[in-house]
């Protein structure tokens, strides 16, 4: 199924399914439809990726019925706010949900390690959770491009649950987009993060214009805040910059 957008630019950055090969022929069609609706944007989704489904988690693959509203109008939060521990942080533009960089408690011996360092994840850095939900701990331009252009800024590859919008690691720095730059997280490694990975890394504040807030974060140059997928952690979101409002009204296994 394609994307159904109405007129706003949240809608129209998620993917057209159409002419995507799907996760594969033991599995339902991906089904994806975007809107804008009042004062919110509406997602609907069947979780089920728009590439091919290879398990790398012990969870089979099982449908989905995912209904994201995320506000259309982000209003930013007086200080930063924790995201979840566990669960959705926003959508991704294929209607999969956005988590954050550590994993849950099971198995003990990787114990909120994060997935990442540890192996968990597929190339498009993705896997099922224990509600045979495929999710995203971080995200690759690449499987939602192709071959993107690596001089130009990256599209938008998601929306926290805040409304603010999560765009690939590649901007400008200033109005004239003189030089495109890789954005890079502000967070380093204390330890190795195969558990409790939030206690294994901290924030060093940077003058690099390059490096991004705690949040993993920026004001671009046209003033408004957006999220930068990175290479290392948080990858996708260190914390909420404005008030996370957004929610998914899904139910989990369709």
């Amino acid at each position: 199924s394609g994307t159904a957008t109405d007129a706003c630019y949240q809608a129209d950055a998620f993917l057209d399914l159409r002419n995507l090969p799907g996760p594969g022929d033991a599995y339902p069609e991906p089904q994806l439809s975007a809107r804008c609706e009042g004062e919110e944007l509406i997602v609907e989704s069947n979780g089920m990726p728009h590439y091919e489904y290879v398990a790398v988690s012990p969870a089979p693959l099982a449908e989905q019925t995912w209904e994201y509203h995320i506000p259309l109008v982000p209003v930013a939060a007086s200080a930063p706010i924790e995201i979840p521990l566990l669960g959705d942080a926003g959508v991704v533009i294929n209607g999969m949900p956005i988590y954050g960089p550590n994993e849950a408690a099971i198995p003990p011996e990787l114990a909120w390690g994060d997935p990442v360092y540890n192996g968990l994840m597929d190339d498009c850095l993705g896997h099922t959770g224990g509600a045979s939900d495929y999710h995203y701990h971080a995200l690759l331009v690449e499987c939602f491009f192709g071959d993107a252009p690596v001089d130009e800024p990256s599209p938008i590859l998601g929306f926290a649950f805040d409304g603010y919008p999560v765009y690939g690691p590649l901007g400008c720095l200033d109005a004239s987009c003189a030089e495109v730059v890789e954005f890079k997280s502000g967070y380093e490694q204390t330890a190795p993060p195969t558990t409790d990975a939030w206690d294994k890394h901290r924030y060093v504040e940077s003058d690099d214009p390059a490096v991004l807030d705690a949040c993993n974060g920026r004001t671009g140059p046209d003033g408004t805040y957006r999220y930068h997928a990175t290479r290392s952690w948080p990858y996708v979101l260190g914390c909420y910059h404005g008030e996370p409002t957004g929610r998914n009204d899904g139910a989990a296994g369709a």
